[in-house]
This record gives structure tokens, sequence and C-alpha cells, in this order.
């Protein structure tokens, strides 16, 4: 629900426009001086500021410009009933939104105020999509006919209409994202805005930030207040991918969050009151990390209100098939090609374990449409692991082709032991995440 501040001395002025907005659902505090709108302010979040220009103590010039000074993204609208076409370019030069003479009429008022609250909501789904734009996502739907998807299918139809936390685990490349954005677009919020954060690809030290935001010199090169996901997603629905790689001091402020439903921006020490559906995905086993001290107990209850585990792709092979043709769809389409898979590549894919799942199955598929010899995939189109041949040969003593194929066995059973937990397979392999993921990269197996 929107909140605004009014600050105006004159009691009947104040009273006619506090019961008019409090007609239309909006909540409104109100403060009969500059100083006493100051303190709600800084105590408070507003999304608007409606102000009369001369107040005893402060007046809303200097209201004005202290609210600038702090946040770019809260509407101010000053009202005065002595204007002047110079007062009124100077608060608009300060960074007044609206400029209005009294008396007006308050339908006009109302109005204003609709606007720029339609405004405010166009203006934060563009930070989400531009947040999202980045991104690259191969497919938007959850795929299969099978047994284990339709078990998968029923508990989203069941659970998305409710408000309940939903815990989302499985291993790399299930489709844990595309489940969270079904729960989504089947729920009640499916016209709020959907934000995800992935919370093993930012920095320890930037992820408070990026969660919760942060005032105007919080930090270094912190020069404006900026939203956070939280307040980004207020109405709709937050997806915290890889939940368990969140550090230990972020696990008890996220707690707190999903028990009061509010929290303070960094630097800040107002409380800012969000509605937000959380959704948690993860690839670890998290009841094996809080054993281990690196999660914490109470926050997996909170999470775990609803559990749902996306299976591997070897516990539902029939459905490679259509996630072949769907793929080959969308890469035929991005290519401007026509390339089919035959029955019998088919076969050979249904027999391989697929460490890497769905996502695995898609960069093979991609890279067989492009370096297949003619507009059919064929089983010497796949790699040699997946077709049954020998790599290398067995005469061939190139060093290099025989370093490649042992590295890439030895990644393949790391992933396997991990259950496809990449960070597990780093550690197994005595390397770091990041060179994983490079030779995975030069391996074709990302």
């Amino acid at each position: 629900m929107p909140r605004i501040l009014l600050a105006e001395d004159d009691e009947i002025m104040r009273i006619s426009i506090y019961d008019r907005l409090r007609k239309y659902g909006w909540q409104v505090d109100e403060a009969e001086d500059g100083r006493k709108a100051l303190a709600l302010y800084e105590k408070n979040q507003y999304d608007l500021v409606i102000s009369d220009i001369r107040m005893p103590g402060l007046d809303g010039r200097t209201l004005l410009d202290t609210i600038r000074r702090q946040s770019l993204d809260t509407d101010v609208i000053i009202m005065t009933a002595y204007g002047s076409i110079e007062d009124a370019i100077d608060c608009l030069r300060r960074g007044a939104t609206e400029y209005i003479l009294k008396p007006f009429d308050l339908d006009d008022l109302v109005i204003r105020i609709t606007r720029l609250f339609s405004h405010q909501a166009v203006r934060t789904r563009c930070e989400i999509l531009e947040a999202a734009c980045g991104e690259r996502r191969h497919h938007h739907r959850l795929i299969g006919g099978s047994k284990a998807m339709q078990q998968v299918y029923q508990l989203i139809d069941q659970a998305a209409p409710t408000p309940s936390t939903i815990l989302i685990t499985g291993e790399s490349g299930t489709g844990k994202e595309l489940a969270a954005r079904a729960i989504h677009d089947s729920s009640p919020r499916r016209d709020k805005p959907f934000v995800s954060i992935n919370c093993a690809a930012i920095p320890d030290g930037l992820m408070e930030s990026e969660l919760f935001g942060h005032e105007k010199g919080a930090f270094t090169g912190a020069d404006q207040r900026r939203k956070g996901k939280f307040e980004l997603a207020d109405n709709g629905t937050l997806l915290l991918d890889e939940l368990g790689d969140l550090a230990a001091p972020l696990q008890a402020k996220l707690l707190r969050v999903l028990q009061e439903s509010q929290f303070e921006r960094v630097g800040g020490s107002r409380s800012i009151r969000v509605d937000v559906r959380i959704l948690a995905c993860t690839s670890k086993d998290l009841d094996r990390e809080v054993e281990a001290g690196r999660f914490r107990r109470d926050l997996l209850y909170r999470l775990q209100v609803i559990p749902l585990r996306m299976p591997p792709l070897r516990e539902h092979r029939e459905d490679i098939e259509a996630l072949c043709q769907a793929f080959l769809q969308e890469i035929n389409t991005l290519h401007g090609r026509t390339v089919t898979i035959s029955a019998s590549a088919v076969a050979c894919l249904k027999q391989y374990d697929f460490p890497g799942n769905a996502r695995e199955l898609r960069n093979i598929i991609e890279r067989a449409s492009v370096l297949c010899r003619g507009m059919e995939i064929t089983p010497a189109d796949l790699p040699a692991e997946i077709a049954g041949r020998s790599e290398p040969a067995a005469g061939d003593l190139n060093l290099g082709a025989r370093l490649a194929a042992a590295e890439k066995e030895c990644i393949l059973t790391a992933l396997r032991e991990s259950g496809g937990n990449r960070t597990e397979a780093a550690k197994l392999l005595g390397i770091s995440r990041k060179n994983l993921w490079e030779k995975m990269k030069n391996l074709s197996l990302e």
C-alpha cells in the first residue's frame, strides 16, 4: 500500500486532505510543521510527500532539499497560497515533482497522486526488466509428461495460489528457476514483479546491499540511495537462487525479514515494510549444511514450509525426446535452420546419465545442431561418451587429446559424486568453482 507524508500547518486544510486521501486506501501520516514532518520522514519510508511551502520551524523548501539529498525515488508535491512563477520554477529546480496553488480541487490532487503512483510502478518494473535483460534464458517453461514431472506440476498447482514459502531443491540444471517462475505465474501475484538474485554469484561484501539496498553515503561509492531486491519485489515474488551459499551473517538478517516482513537498508535506520513471497532454490543438501554448521536450522524451517524437489534427468529419461524437440525448435528459430534429430541419436541420449541434467542436454543439442554434417543430428554428431565411441582412439598417442579426455572424465565423475553440485565438485577436484566453470565450458560440459 502506498504511504504518504502530509505536512500542512493549516489544521482545516490538513484534515480535509487527510480524509480525502484515506478514502482511496492510501496510508497517510500527518505533521503540522516541517520539523515533525522531517522526523517522520527519517523514521519511515514514504512513496510521496505533500508539503506546504510556508510552515513554522522548517519550511517546505528546506524539507524538499533534505528529502532530495537522501532520495530521488520519493516524489514531492509542494502546495502554497502565495505562489508565483519564480517560486514554482525554484521548487521544480530543487526537485519537486508537482507544484500546486491553493485553493485547489481535492479531486485534482487525487488525480495527480494516482498518476505519480502509476509512474512509480512503471519505474520499478523498468528497474526489474533492466536487471533481467542481461540474463540469458534458453527456455521459459517446464517440459515433460513423465510421472516425475507430473508430480512437480501437481505440487506447483497446489502451492502456487498460497502465500507460503517454497524451498526448491535439486541438482544443477534440473529447472529450479523455471519451477519458481511457474509458481509465480500461477499465483495471485502473477501481474506483480518477479525478482531473482543468485546468492552464489555476488561477493559477500555486496550481498547485503543487493538484498536490502543502501542509503547515500553508506559506503565508498554509494552516491545515491538504492533499492534492494526486497523493495523491488514488493507485492510480488523474490527468488533466492543458490541460497545455500548465503553467508552466515546474512542468514540471520534474512530470517528476521521472513519473521517480521521488514528490514533496514545498509547505512539506514528506518524500517521498511514489504509484502514479498519468498521462493528459494538450492542444489545443496541443506540438512547436511545444518549438521556441518554452515546453515541455520531455524532459517531452514522458515524456508521449508513447502519443499519441492526437481528430479534429475536420469530419473525421467522418457522426457529426453520432448526436451530435444523443444530445444531444437528454439535453436532452429535462433539460427534460421531446420535441423531435426534421429531416433538413434535420441536412443543414445537416453542411455546417458546427464550429470548437468537438462542444461547439459540443451548445450549438447545446440552444439550438435551447429556442427552436424546434414540437417539431422545422428549419433555421430554426439559427444563420444554419449555415442559410445572411445576417445581418443587406441592408436592415438596425442598427449593433448588424452589429457583432455582424462580431465573430462574426472570432471564428470566429480559431478556425479556431488549430485551435480558444482561447488562440491570443485572441492573434490581441488580447484576453484570459477576454474571448474571455465574447464566445463572449454570441454562443452557447460
